[in-house]
């Protein structure tokens, strides 16, 4: 049997290696986001929502595991994102880029 500490120690440990994990696969979706954006400003709509869902997810997880920050940056993605819905591609996606940018700071 495993005393209280032992559980402590044992769940502190785990959030630990999903934090790893977390950033790690958020810093490689930067990339994505920025490969959605450029197709989004090449005319493709369905690339704005795949940038909502990705800021969607790590704005959530990111809460989850305690990065506050983190998780208020891509909330600001997922807000621009459906500020530019029905936009025209060139409209504001200098605020999009620029969030996308602050993020990928963030997560370094």
């Amino acid at each position: 049997m495993t005393t209280p500490e032992e559980r402590v120690a044992a769940a502190r440990a785990r959030m630990g290696e999903l934090a790893a994990k977390f950033t790690e696969r958020t810093r490689g979706e930067m990339d994505v986001m920025r490969a959605r954006l450029a197709a989004f400003e090449a005319g493709d709509a369905g690339a704005l929502g795949d940038i909502r869902n990705l800021a969607h997810r790590i704005s959530g997880t990111g809460a989850t595991l305690g990065f506050e920050t983190l998780s208020e940056r891509a909330y600001e993605i997922e807000k621009l994102t459906i500020d530019l819905q029905g936009s025209a591609p060139a409209a504001r996606t200098t605020d999009l880029a620029a969030a996308i940018e602050r993020l990928a700071r963030e997560i370094r």
